[in-house]
């Protein structure tokens, strides 16, 4: 499954030159596949586990409250990143800051998350 991911992420890659009205549709195929597999995965953590309802609603429920944070302080951060740093330095220095910093801001949010959650 791993190798089906990383085909979604070349091709979302190399669509940004070849063909760039295709890359919100293959964008949002990736992030689907990717909540799909997480969901898969909490469900075959759990199988078989004694109250197990519970624990699949309190995994999904941590992963949907942590995609989001994610997503939204990743993409407002990032937007502010590439905004401030493009009018000094350029348009290339601006994206790969709005990159580095939505990266930064993920990897953030999921380590605080593991330490509320205890995981």
């Amino acid at each position: 499954m791993n190798i089906i991911a990383l085909l979604f992420f070349i091709a979302l890659i190399g669509s940004m030159w070849l063909l760039p009205s295709v890359t919100p549709a293959l964008g949002i195929a990736l992030l689907l596949f990717s909540v799909i597999m997480a969901t898969s995965a909490i469900f075959k953590k759990h199988k078989g586990s004694e109250k197990a309802h519970i624990k699949i609603a309190k995994d999904i429920s941590i992963f949907i409250l942590t995609l989001s944070l994610i997503i939204f302080f990743g993409g407002f951060l990032g937007s502010l990143a590439n905004q401030y740093t493009s009018l000094h330095f350029g348009t290339i220095v601006g994206f790969v800051s709005a990159i580095a910093t939505s990266f930064a801001v993920g990897y953030l949010v999921k380590k605080g998350m593991g330490k509320i959650t205890g995981n």
